[in-house]
């Protein structure tokens, strides 16, 4: 009897384990934070198209139509829209369809997002677009995690990436891929103290400067060239750890960015008060869903259109 029992048991588990696999290769899209599960790369398949600058967006024309105003939102992958199935949904494009109703053509705003950046990949962005596309002004969507390459490896990991078991190749399998990165993986030392290491980063006087400097060329590059500057600090809607303070961090840099004469949107106390249960795209992705997306498109709108005294009429 116990031997049958068990036969039987094997069984059904390789009939669910089976059902599992065939759901998760063939129906289930579905992204994580960080992109490494086979499910989120079909994702990005399915739906991030990507124009020639390899953002998500439409082709930008370098002859800028007469009399119209550009808007650059640069960012990493809350502005590029991770998780998010239609484009139009993202708080950049939000902000479009509002100039449509009330500036029919004389604003376009481009998306220049990508996943992996940081505020220097950010700088060499804005650095090849105004130039290449006539951009009047740029708004740089900030993220905590913005300081993150500066940050050295440990022993505990690079904070960037998930690594790869050494053990066994999981790609063969996206049962197998899923229970690594969604019951494995995220218990590993760099993704349980992800948060804490970046607040050590902003607290360490050595990578603060480095970042600032950056920070600081940014706003050089865009005096320059007479390109208004804004900043969107962008907060984190789930955060965990002993030492992570949103409210710290956002003020260090909104009073680094105004000490250089940069008018900062915070949309931190956007989210106060909310369930992030009900922000996020899925249980295992805290990236923005549709609804803060449509709360960071008002309070960036009503920033905007506080604050357009000067534009081209």
């Amino acid at each position: 009897n116990n031997v049958g029992n068990a036969l039987v048991g094997l069984c059904m588990l390789v009939f669910a384990g089976l059902i599992a696999e065939t759901y998760l290769r063939f129906v289930s899209v579905e992204t994580d934070a960080y992109g490494a599960t086979l499910t989120s790369q079909r994702w990005h398949k399915a739906y991030a198209r990507r124009n020639s600058f390899y953002c998500r967006d439409k082709e930008w024309s370098e002859e800028k139509p007469a009399d119209t105003y550009r808007i650059a939102f640069v960012g990493d992958s809350v502005t590029y829209g991770w998780g998010l199935k239609d484009e139009n949904d993202r708080f950049s494009n939000i902000v479009q369809r509002r100039f449509d109703e009330t500036r029919p053509g004389q604003v376009e705003v481009m998306n220049v997002a990508w996943s992996d950046w940081d505020t220097q990949d950010e700088l060499e962005a804005v650095e090849r677009i105004v130039p290449e596309y006539h951009v009047d002004e740029i708004v740089l969507c900030y993220l905590p995690n913005d300081i993150v390459k500066l940050l050295p490896s440990t022993e505990s990991g690079d904070l960037r990436a998930i690594p790869k078991p050494r053990w066994i190749n999981v790609e063969t399998s996206f049962l197998l891929d899923w229970l690594y990165h969604r019951v494995y993986a995220r218990r590993l030392p760099m993704a349980r103290d992800y948060c804490d290491r970046l607040w050590d980063g902003y607290m360490d006087p050595a990578i603060w400067t480095r970042h600032r400097q950056t920070m600081t060329q940014l706003v050089d590059f865009c005096s320059r060239r007479d390109v208004r500057l804004r900043v969107v600090l962008v907060p984190f809607l789930r955060t965990w750890g002993g030492k992570f303070d949103s409210a710290a961090i956002h003020q260090r840099v909104a009073e680094c960015f105004q000490s250089l004469g940069v008018s900062v949107i915070d949309l931190l106390p956007v989210i106060q008060g909310r369930d992030p249960a009900t922000l996020v795209v899925n249980t295992h992705d805290p990236h923005p869903n549709e609804l803060a997306h449509r709360l960071f498109a008002d309070a960036i709108w009503t920033a905007l259109d506080r604050d357009t005294g000067d534009w081209p009429n």
